[in-house]
């Protein structure tokens, strides 16, 4: 059908989840508090007052543990404040196995986790 005048509806379930993490950009590397987080993308919110424009591209790096990370490539969504939704365009293997397992942990439905998945590699037509 196409879009109707009522809200979004989001396709990727978000997650609460609260952490470090830090944002690159191509002219300063940004602290910031990881908000929520989903296969598509995050809600963060920078540590300090910074302008980030919608559309800069950016790494987004949720460290979780030792070793493991989570490394997001891709754009600025939108920006409220210091809030700034960032939209995942690329991911490297690890970093999907990682997020995956926090949203199989976080969601309780593997399942659940397996659509999104599917329905990931279906909108990028790989």
């Amino acid at each position: 059908m196409g879009d109707t005048a009522g809200p979004r509806r989001r396709r990727f379930t978000r997650i609460s989840f609260q952490g470090e993490a830090t944002l690159d950009l191509k002219v300063a590397r940004l602290g910031c508090a990881l908000l929520d987080l989903s296969i598509k993308g995050a809600l963060v919110e920078l540590l300090a007052d910074r302008r980030v424009a919608p559309g800069t591209t950016c790494t987004l790096v949720i460290p979780l543990g030792e070793e493991a990370q989570v490394r997001m490539d891709g754009e600025i969504a939108h920006v409220a404040g210091r809030r700034l939704g960032v939209k995942a365009d690329e991911m490297d293997l690890e970093s999907m196995a990682h997020l995956r397992r926090l949203l199989e942990l976080n969601l309780g439905d593997d399942r659940l986790v397996e659509r999104e998945l599917a329905a990931l590699v279906a909108e990028r037509d790989w």
